[in-house]
């Protein structure tokens, strides 16, 4: 697995954003967000069980990181208004979720225009997908490729909304 700041630099956070992370874990990438979206910035992290929202409550109390707001919410049914994120992203979570085109449709809900996706992958996740898996998986929900980074063992995948010409 990359570090959690070298995962950051790719996904392009910086001063100020407001950042969804999805599927949290322990907060390992949370807490890294926080620190480069600075007091000006705002971290939520959301994920379908109560139990590791708790931990991660708890983790973030005794660090002392007040710009993240935790929620038990599903992927399908993101708790916020449209146009609301910067960056969006899910670190071995997306080949998890059941029905992923559903779930990255409501996530280009909340992005903002010109705001990123970004889905890292890392082995021996027993999860894990392939990197042209993830592109089908994102074009097919109306996504465009940004960006690549990392190896065969470890990537992150940046994607934009795609634009549409009727």
């Amino acid at each position: 697995m990359q570090p959690p700041a070298k995962v950051v630099d790719w996904i392009s956070i910086q001063d100020g954003m407001c950042i969804l992370e999805i599927g949290p874990g322990p907060g390992t990438f949370t807490i890294e967000a926080a620190k480069r979206v600075g007091k000006k910035g705002k971290v939520f992290a959301i994920d379908v069980q109560p139990n590791v929202i708790s931990k991660l409550n708890n983790r973030l109390q005794r660090k002392k990181i007040a710009n993240v707001t935790t929620k038990v919410a599903s992927a399908y049914e993101l708790p916020f208004s449209n146009n609301t994120f910067d960056r969006v992203f899910m670190i071995t979570v997306l080949a998890e979720i059941p029905d992923k085109k559903k779930a990255l449709l409501e996530i280009k809900r909340v992005l903002k225009d010109n705001g990123l996706l970004a889905i890292g992958e890392f082995l021996p996740d027993p999860d894990y997908p392939r990197r042209k898996t993830v592109i089908y998986w994102c074009k097919d929900a109306g996504y465009e490729l940004v960006s690549g980074y990392g190896s065969v063992l470890h990537y992150v995948l940046t994607f934009k909304k795609s634009i549409t010409v009727d």
